[in-house]
């Protein structure tokens, strides 16, 4: 894979996940607002639901992989889910209640959560096979 092609995936993971974060907040506010769930078993729910999706909107847009091994699905769902329990961890020992630094603070690790999540779907998920690998 070229440099560009390499670009172009990471954006178009960028997309992917970001439609997928910005659908899960959108559903799980909308059912504590309007159906009055409970927030977290409704967030940890609608998340835990939202993986298989983005797995194959990953697979199929950003990546373009044909196939996945076995247990491409299972290595995703853990990433998906050790990512969050990482980001939330880090994040709520940092929390200073100052807007602009909290907000830095989850830019930050959200940012280092969606690099390491795509090296891992690159390279271990969705990696290129034969000809295509670099």
């Amino acid at each position: 894979m070229t440099r560009a092609t390499h670009v172009m995936a990471f954006v178009r993971f960028l997309a992917v996940g970001g439609s997928f974060s910005l659908g899960y907040a959108i559903v799980t506010a909308g059912l504590i607002r309007f159906a009055d769930a409970p927030p977290l078993l409704t967030s940890v729910i609608v998340y835990l639901l939202c993986i298989p999706a983005a797995f194959l909107a990953q697979k199929r847009i950003a990546f373009r992989a044909d196939q996945t091994g076995k247990s491409a699905m299972l290595i995703y769902a853990g990433t998906q889910v050790a990512s969050l329990a990482v980001v939330s961890t880090i994040t709520s020992r940092f929390v200073t209640k100052n807007f602009v630094i909290d907000t830095m603070i989850f830019l930050v690790t959200a940012g280092c959560a969606a690099v390491i999540s795509y090296l891992i779907c690159r390279y271990i998920i969705f990696r290129p096979s034969g000809s295509d690998a670099q």
